[in-house]
């Protein structure tokens, strides 16, 4: 076992939980489907305080109007320390087409090519720290 194998954990502030995820690109959609769980790894970015996500038109019919969780981390696979934030939200479709160009604009080209844009508001952002035993 590594010496600084993670064995406490921190809360993270609302701030620093917003800064990981403005800090990473991908995360996993926790989602409903069929009445089952499911979860996907997508591509995000972040818009006005929003958590954009391209989506297959699959999907963009399951996932419109549902409640989700976006989970976003950087856990090293070595020391399991690292940050972990989970979102909350509704995710809608932008079908507006004002909209849909203004965050297409700050998704990838290759993210946004053959995808339909997802928008998760958030509504409750919880982020954990997992600190080695001696808080380092």
């Amino acid at each position: 076992m590594p010496a600084n194998h993670a064995g406490e954990t921190r809360a993270l502030s609302v701030e620093e939980s917003l800064d990981l995820l403005h800090s990473v690109c991908f995360g996993r959609i926790a989602f409903s489907r069929h009445a089952l769980p499911a979860i996907r790894p997508v591509r995000h970015t972040v818009v006005n305080g929003c958590i954009v996500i391209a989506a297959d038109p699959a999907m963009i019919r399951t996932l419109h109007r549902q409640v989700v969780a976006y989970e976003v981390d950087t856990i090293d696979h070595q020391t399991t320390l690292g940050r972990c934030v989970i979102i909350t939200g509704v995710a809608d479709t932008v079908t507006d087409r004002q909209e849909l160009a203004k965050y297409q604009d700050h998704l990838q080209p290759a993210a946004a090519q053959d995808h339909q844009l997802i928008v998760i508001d958030p509504d409750i952002i919880t982020g954990i720290e997992y600190v080695g035993s001696n808080g380092a």
